[in-house]
């Protein structure tokens, strides 16, 4: 690849061809905001698919061939997935934080709840018994030998 960038070699070629952001964003369907992140070498925020197709049909206006910018597309492309993956990861990480004091509450409450519980069915359990101490004698009996 030489040193200068996609974006601006289709800016050039544009300007060569007296056409203005806008017009290439009439031609091809989008915003002028797409026209100016794809002259920026900035990804748009959109799908790959249509990042490439955007980018294909801005080549084809301004008359750029598919082996001098399938390259650059791979390129940003590449970019746009790595940058996906550390979005996604940074979400991961969110969700997950997000979530842990929500589960130790929960494993809280729960504990309390079958402390509670146990607490009661003990206490009801130990009302039923009957004390057996009075039919136990306090002390051995003595054996008297004759």
């Amino acid at each position: 690849m030489d040193d200068i960038s996609l974006g601006v070699m289709l800016a050039d070629l544009r300007e060569q061809m007296g056409l203005t952001q806008d017009d290439i964003a009439n031609k091809i369907h989008v915003r002028k905001a797409v026209i100016v992140d794809i002259e920026n070498d900035q990804l748009p925020y959109s799908p790959p698919v249509f990042i490439k197709g955007y980018i294909r049909s801005y080549a084809e206006i301004v008359g750029l061939s598919v082996e001098q910018y399938q390259p650059y597309l791979d390129e940003l492309i590449k970019q746009y997935k790595t940058q996906q993956k550390k979005i996604q990861t940074q979400m991961f990480i969110t969700k997950k934080q997000g979530k842990a004091p929500f589960i130790f509450i929960g494993i809280f409450i729960l504990l309390c709840a079958c402390g509670i519980s146990l607490y009661y069915v003990n206490k009801d359990n130990k009302s039923n018994l009957i004390e057996v101490s009075h039919y136990i004698s306090p002390s051995p009996s003595k054996h008297v030998n004759s």
